[in-house]
């Protein structure tokens, strides 16, 4: 393993790269259009097949319990960001994937 892969895992936080939270995602989006998420939880079996997976492809160990945090931050992010879209004055921009305000109306947000 190297220095970089090492760093990811030290200590009790295991760091998310931007491929490892699209490999979560993918792995998680196939498994609940096949069926395999009868509520609205993913079940121990699919956070040890995300673990499994990219402790492989990233050479790192994962853990199902970073798979299971980090999806709840996936869930918590998603929400501020649909919200702040949803705002009078908020939007998007799809090429910068990025949330877009003026001036005025984040000054004004800020106030608030």
């Amino acid at each position: 393993m190297s220095n970089t892969q090492n760093e990811k895992c030290k200590g009790k936080h295991f760091t998310w790269s931007k491929p490892m939270s699209h490999m979560l995602l993918e792995i998680l989006a196939e498994k609940a259009l096949k069926g395999n998420k009868p509520s609205f939880t993913f079940g121990a079996e699919s956070f040890v097949k995300v673990a499994t997976e990219i402790s492989q492809k990233f050479n790192v160990q994962c853990e199902p319990k970073y798979v299971d945090n980090h999806l709840k931050t996936v869930k918590k992010e998603w929400g501020i960001i649909t919200k702040l879209k949803n705002k009078s004055g908020f939007g998007g921009d799809d090429c910068l994937k990025m949330i877009t305000v003026s001036k005025d109306v984040y000054d004004e947000e800020l106030k608030v």
